[in-house]
């Protein structure tokens, strides 16, 4: 039956023409319908209009599996299967029926391992020809992205739950006191300006230098002049370096520039164990471009006051 249609004869004649990697030309610039198909869209389903009694085919660019095609309702059309080539015909017995759905897998075990269409019945006007460009990408490299994305959400899902966690405490003195931060002993600190040292090619000078210690924290507090005669300085990032290459990841506030000739605060945090923070540290605080840096060493922290029993 479809070897008189000439549309059908000539899709026939393009089989295996077209090249992996195709992309859908601009609307209006292609004959028919195209749809392409991508690794991260895995799931998708595109909605396909046919009609009783008129032939749409679909052509694509990866050759299909043979037994990797399902049809719902299959006994109500006529197909014409084939490597890169299917090809329907609804019968009249589909009209006014509910949509099917056809899933066509591919034969190189790549993703997107499958495709779905929802066939959607219209009365007259059906969808001739629908060209399908498939980009695959190797299977392990598609669970690779998945893993780090998992991995991802469970960090930020942690995250929110500290978040919300800390939400749900009171502020002030009474939240300090309810997260643990500060015991009877309060929070230790010491000033640090005289025994910490400098580097020359420092773009900041340090006015003063105060550390604190709470149970799983430690904080620097930063009096930073910027000797700069034009330029404001801004922090973009900021680090503690252990005396065996440790880095431990740090946060900063605020981040708002430090005007030329003008003097500044910065606060630095890390939050890690008690054992990870004995010091002494070298702290290393940066712009956005990496160029002008702010670093001293022998930074050390208070240690936790111990209050003795009543």
């Amino acid at each position: 039956m479809f070897a008189s249609s000439p549309v059908a004869l000539l899709m026939l004649l393009l089989v295996g023409t077209s090249v992996p990697g195709q992309t859908c030309p601009p609307p209006g610039e292609s004959e028919g319908r195209c749809i392409e198909l991508t690794a991260d869209r895995t799931g998708e389903v595109s909605e396909v209009q046919i009609s009783p009694g008129q032939p749409t085919s679909f052509r694509f660019d990866s050759d299909v599996r043979a037994d990797g095609m399902t049809l719902e309702h299959r006994e109500h059309f006529e197909v014409a299967p084939g490597k890169r080539l299917i090809t329907l015909e609804p019968s009249e017995r589909l009209r006014g029926e509910k949509p099917s759905t056809l899933t066509v897998c591919f034969a190189d075990g790549a993703a997107p391992a499958c495709a779905t269409f929802r066939l959607f019945v219209h009365p007259t006007l059906g969808e001739r020809r629908v060209e399908i460009f498939r980009h695959p990408r190797p299977v392990d490299s598609v669970q690779a992205e998945l893993k780090k994305t998992r991995e991802e959400n469970a960090r930020l899902h942690a995250e929110n739950e500290r978040l919300r966690a800390e939400r749900d405490r009171p502020e002030g003195l009474i939240g300090l006191f309810v997260s643990g931060m500060v015991g009877e002993a309060g929070i230790p600190s010491q000033f640090i300006g005289k025994r910490i040292t400098r580097r020359e090619s420092n773009t900041l000078r340090s006015l003063g230098v105060r550390t604190f210690r709470a149970p799983g924290r430690v904080a620097i507090e930063l009096t930073l002049k910027n000797p700069s005669a034009t330029k404001s300085w801004t922090p973009h990032g900021a680090v503690l370096v252990g005396l065996k290459g440790e880095v431990l990841d740090a946060t900063f506030w605020p981040a708002e520039p430090i005007p030329s000739g003008k003097d500044g605060h910065v606060w630095v945090e890390v939050m890690a164990p008690d054992v990870q923070t004995g010091g002494p540290f070298t702290l290393k605080l940066w712009e956005a471009d990496g160029q002008r840096t702010f670093v001293i060493g022998n930074v050390l922290f208070p240690a936790l006051a111990v209050q003795p029993e009543p």
